[in-house]
């Protein structure tokens, strides 16, 4: 975790940067997940749930994404006051990008863990399916399809890789900044010509202290 730049910029600025389009995403996300819940006929539907989900259960699948979505935001807006309070303000933002990460290799396995707002493989096939409004696609398109999926979610986790490395070294810089401020100046010291100990012992109680001058 050495070294405070990245590939342009501090790695504090670098984090801000990050928080701030990972915030405006997130509330994209937000507002996009209750405008569809409130203006869908079916009210607790969504296109990433499974059709065949209970309606109880999209209640809660629903609750939890907003749920998620409103922390991611807080991290985020955490993050942006990490330069002023300090590293600890970062944590937050290190620690959702790690379930982030989580999330989305969960979600090569079962689209149920993908991330809130996010469109899983399964969903964005039946987007094309019913774009192109056809029941099945053939074997080229699906290859096609694929293809570009798997390119856009490789880059995707390396994009959140690299957020979470440099918001890492935006905490450790910011604390060793911070453990810097509070070091004290070695250079004002102050010494002591201490007694001997039979000038000690020869000392009066009301005699006064030694003398002392700085270095």
């Amino acid at each position: 975790m050495s070294g405070t730049r990245t590939l342009f910029c501090h790695v504090t600025t670098a984090t801000l940067s990050f928080a701030i389009l990972y915030l405006i995403g997130n509330v994209l996300k937000l507002v996009g997940i209750i405008l569809l819940v409130s203006l869908d006929k079916d009210a607790f539907s969504v296109p990433y749930h499974e059709s065949k989900a209970t309606g109880g259960q999209r209640v809660f699948d629903i609750s939890t994404n907003i749920l998620m979505l409103v922390m991611m935001s807080i991290s985020a807006v955490l993050a942006l006051f990490s330069k002023r309070k300090g590293p600890m303000f970062v944590l937050p933002f290190v620690l959702m990008m790690f379930v982030e990460l989580s999330l989305s290799f969960l979600s090569l396995f079962d689209g149920a863990w993908g991330l809130p707002g996010t469109p899983s493989y399964r969903d964005m096939l039946k987007a094309i399916k019913s774009q192109k409004r056809v029941d099945r696609l053939n074997e080229e398109e699906i290859g096609h399809f694929t293809m570009w999926y798997s390119v856009l979610f490789m880059m995707d986790i390396l994009l959140k890789v690299y957020i979470l490395h440099v918001s890492m070294r935006c905490f450790y810089a910011l604390k060793a900044e911070r453990m810097a401020a509070v070091v004290v100046d070695t250079g004002n010291t102050v010494t002591v010509k201490l007694p001997s100990y039979d000038e000690a012992v020869k000392m009066k109680a009301g005699d006064t202290p030694p003398t002392y001058h700085e270095a």
